[in-house]
Protein backbone atom coordinates (compact mmCIF):
# COMPACT_ATOMS: atom_id res chain seq x y z
CA UNK A 1 0.00 0.00 0.00
CA UNK A 2 2.63 2.64 1.09
CA UNK A 3 4.74 1.75 -2.39
CA UNK A 4 1.75 1.99 -4.33
CA UNK A 5 0.36 5.11 -2.75
CA UNK A 6 4.54 6.47 -2.95
CA UNK A 7 4.24 5.56 -6.66
CA UNK A 8 0.91 7.38 -7.12
CA UNK A 9 -0.37 4.37 -8.84
CA UNK A 10 -4.07 3.88 -9.65
CA UNK A 11 -5.68 0.97 -7.74
CA UNK A 12 -7.21 -0.20 -10.91
CA UNK A 13 -7.13 0.85 -14.25
CA UNK A 14 -9.76 3.07 -14.64
CA UNK A 15 -12.38 4.96 -13.23
CA UNK A 16 -15.51 5.75 -14.76
CA UNK A 17 -17.50 6.64 -11.98
CA UNK A 18 -16.99 8.74 -8.59
CA UNK A 19 -19.28 7.75 -5.98
CA UNK A 20 -21.01 8.60 -2.73
CA UNK A 21 -21.76 5.58 -0.93
CA UNK A 22 -25.01 5.98 1.36
CA UNK A 23 -26.62 3.90 4.04
CA UNK A 24 -25.81 1.59 6.46
CA UNK A 25 -21.73 0.57 5.80
CA UNK A 26 -22.67 -2.81 4.50
CA UNK A 27 -18.91 -2.48 2.44
CA UNK A 28 -17.31 -3.03 5.42
CA UNK A 29 -18.16 -6.19 6.29
CA UNK A 30 -18.45 -7.28 2.27
CA UNK A 31 -15.42 -5.70 1.07
CA UNK A 32 -17.89 -4.17 -1.48
CA UNK A 33 -15.92 -0.96 -2.15
CA UNK A 34 -13.05 -2.47 -3.49
CA UNK A 35 -15.32 -4.76 -5.25
CA UNK A 36 -16.45 -1.46 -6.77
CA UNK A 37 -13.47 -0.50 -8.13
CA UNK A 38 -11.89 -3.86 -9.48
CA UNK A 39 -14.87 -5.05 -10.90
CA UNK A 40 -16.90 -1.54 -12.86
CA UNK A 41 -14.57 1.25 -12.70
CA UNK A 42 -16.33 2.60 -9.37
CA UNK A 43 -14.59 4.43 -6.49
CA UNK A 44 -16.64 5.16 -3.53
CA UNK A 45 -15.10 8.70 -2.76
CA UNK A 46 -16.87 8.91 -0.06
CA UNK A 47 -19.18 7.41 2.28
CA UNK A 48 -21.45 8.63 5.19
CA UNK A 49 -19.42 7.74 8.24
CA UNK A 50 -16.79 10.02 6.95
CA UNK A 51 -19.69 13.03 6.58
CA UNK A 52 -20.94 12.96 10.20
CA UNK A 53 -19.96 16.24 10.28
CA UNK A 54 -17.72 18.36 8.49
CA UNK A 55 -16.97 21.17 10.83
CA UNK A 56 -13.37 22.21 11.39
CA UNK A 57 -12.84 21.37 15.74
CA UNK A 58 -9.92 22.64 17.42
CA UNK A 59 -6.28 20.75 17.10
CA UNK A 60 -4.48 22.37 19.82
CA UNK A 61 -4.90 21.98 23.66
CA UNK A 62 -5.29 25.18 25.33
CA UNK A 63 -7.59 26.19 28.03
CA UNK A 64 -10.18 28.01 25.52
CA UNK A 65 -10.13 24.30 23.84
CA UNK A 66 -10.83 22.50 26.40
CA UNK A 67 -13.97 24.53 27.49
CA UNK A 68 -14.84 24.44 24.02
CA UNK A 69 -14.16 20.77 23.43
CA UNK A 70 -17.57 19.95 25.63
CA UNK A 71 -19.50 21.87 23.19
CA UNK A 72 -17.92 19.82 20.11
CA UNK A 73 -18.39 16.48 21.62
CA UNK A 74 -21.98 17.66 22.07
CA UNK A 75 -22.30 18.42 18.06
CA UNK A 76 -20.53 15.22 17.43
CA UNK A 77 -23.03 13.31 19.95
CA UNK A 78 -25.72 14.97 18.20
CA UNK A 79 -24.91 14.60 14.77
CA UNK A 80 -24.47 10.70 15.08
CA UNK A 81 -24.65 8.90 11.87
CA UNK A 82 -28.20 7.38 12.75
CA UNK A 83 -29.62 10.06 14.50
CA UNK A 84 -27.85 12.75 11.85
CA UNK A 85 -28.49 11.00 8.44
CA UNK A 86 -30.92 8.64 8.39
CA UNK A 87 -33.19 9.61 11.42
CA UNK A 88 -31.90 13.45 10.80
CA UNK A 89 -34.32 15.00 9.32
CA UNK A 90 -35.15 15.50 5.43
CA UNK A 91 -31.96 18.77 5.21
CA UNK A 92 -29.21 15.80 6.77
CA UNK A 93 -31.11 12.86 4.95
CA UNK A 94 -31.53 14.19 1.61
CA UNK A 95 -30.56 18.03 0.92
CA UNK A 96 -26.80 17.22 2.20
CA UNK A 97 -26.76 13.97 0.07
CA UNK A 98 -26.78 16.48 -3.35
CA UNK A 99 -24.79 19.13 -1.51
CA UNK A 100 -21.94 16.23 -1.21
CA UNK A 101 -22.34 15.24 -5.15
CA UNK A 102 -21.61 18.90 -5.77
CA UNK A 103 -18.72 19.38 -3.62
CA UNK A 104 -16.50 15.80 -4.42
CA UNK A 105 -18.16 16.00 -8.30
CA UNK A 106 -20.04 12.92 -8.01
CA UNK A 107 -22.29 11.23 -10.94
CA UNK A 108 -23.37 8.06 -9.26
CA UNK A 109 -25.02 7.20 -5.59
CA UNK A 110 -24.35 3.79 -4.20
CA UNK A 111 -27.71 3.85 -1.92
CA UNK A 112 -27.71 0.65 0.73
CA UNK A 113 -30.66 -0.24 1.71
CA UNK A 114 -30.47 -1.75 4.86
CA UNK A 115 -33.64 -3.79 5.79
CA UNK A 116 -33.89 -3.56 9.12
CA UNK A 117 -33.72 0.41 9.14
CA UNK A 118 -36.98 1.68 7.01
CA UNK A 119 -35.88 5.53 7.13
CA UNK A 120 -33.74 5.33 3.71
CA UNK A 121 -36.35 3.46 1.91
CA UNK A 122 -39.29 6.16 2.79
CA UNK A 123 -37.01 8.41 0.61
CA UNK A 124 -36.80 6.19 -2.29
CA UNK A 125 -38.73 8.06 -4.31
CA UNK A 126 -37.40 11.49 -3.50
CA UNK A 127 -33.76 10.48 -3.75
CA UNK A 128 -34.80 8.96 -7.71
CA UNK A 129 -36.51 12.70 -8.39
CA UNK A 130 -33.84 14.64 -7.69
CA UNK A 131 -30.91 12.52 -8.70
CA UNK A 132 -32.88 12.59 -12.35
CA UNK A 133 -32.99 16.51 -12.06
CA UNK A 134 -29.61 16.14 -11.76
CA UNK A 135 -28.03 13.55 -14.15
CA UNK A 136 -26.60 11.40 -10.81
CA UNK A 137 -27.03 8.06 -11.19
CA UNK A 138 -28.57 5.81 -8.08
CA UNK A 139 -28.14 2.31 -7.36
CA UNK A 140 -30.17 0.24 -4.69
CA UNK A 141 -28.20 -2.51 -2.94
CA UNK A 142 -30.66 -4.15 -0.37
CA UNK A 143 -28.29 -5.64 1.99
CA UNK A 144 -29.21 -7.01 5.79
CA UNK A 145 -25.91 -5.70 8.45
CA UNK A 146 -27.81 -8.27 11.40
CA UNK A 147 -28.21 -11.36 8.90
CA UNK A 148 -26.26 -11.27 6.03
CA UNK A 149 -28.69 -14.82 4.84
CA UNK A 150 -31.37 -11.99 3.99
CA UNK A 151 -29.22 -10.67 1.81
CA UNK A 152 -26.31 -11.82 0.99
CA UNK A 153 -23.23 -9.90 -0.96
CA UNK A 154 -23.77 -12.23 -4.35
CA UNK A 155 -27.40 -10.73 -4.55
CA UNK A 156 -25.18 -6.90 -3.26
CA UNK A 157 -23.36 -7.61 -6.38
CA UNK A 158 -25.72 -8.67 -8.53
CA UNK A 159 -27.91 -5.03 -7.91
CA UNK A 160 -24.67 -3.76 -9.41
CA UNK A 161 -23.98 -5.98 -12.50
CA UNK A 162 -27.43 -5.56 -13.56
CA UNK A 163 -27.73 -1.88 -13.35
CA UNK A 164 -24.06 -1.56 -14.79
CA UNK A 165 -24.80 -3.47 -17.97
CA UNK A 166 -28.84 -2.73 -18.38
CA UNK A 167 -28.90 1.04 -17.71
CA UNK A 168 -25.49 2.01 -18.34
CA UNK A 169 -24.33 -0.58 -20.65
CA UNK A 170 -21.44 -0.76 -19.40
CA UNK A 171 -19.01 -4.25 -19.20
CA UNK A 172 -17.19 -5.27 -15.85
CA UNK A 173 -13.31 -5.00 -15.99
CA UNK A 174 -12.69 -8.32 -15.26
CA UNK A 175 -15.96 -10.40 -15.55
CA UNK A 176 -14.57 -13.02 -13.63
CA UNK A 177 -15.75 -11.28 -10.47
CA UNK A 178 -19.01 -10.71 -11.04
CA UNK A 179 -19.66 -13.25 -9.56
CA UNK A 180 -17.95 -15.20 -6.34
CA UNK A 181 -17.78 -17.75 -4.27
CA UNK A 182 -18.16 -16.44 -1.02
CA UNK A 183 -18.99 -19.77 0.71
CA UNK A 184 -15.58 -19.18 3.06
CA UNK A 185 -15.98 -15.51 3.74
CA UNK A 186 -15.99 -14.81 7.44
Amino acid sequence: MYEGYEKKALPCTEIRHRALVWGVQAEFYTNFSNWLLNCWGIVGVTHMLNLTSTEIYADEDTPENREQAIYDLADLYMKMIMRNRTEGGFSLGVDDVWRFCEEYNLDMIIMLEQMACKAVTTWHGIYEEEAAKRGIRVIWIPHALLDPRKADRQSMRDEVNRYMRTVLGEEPFDPSLENIEDQNAW
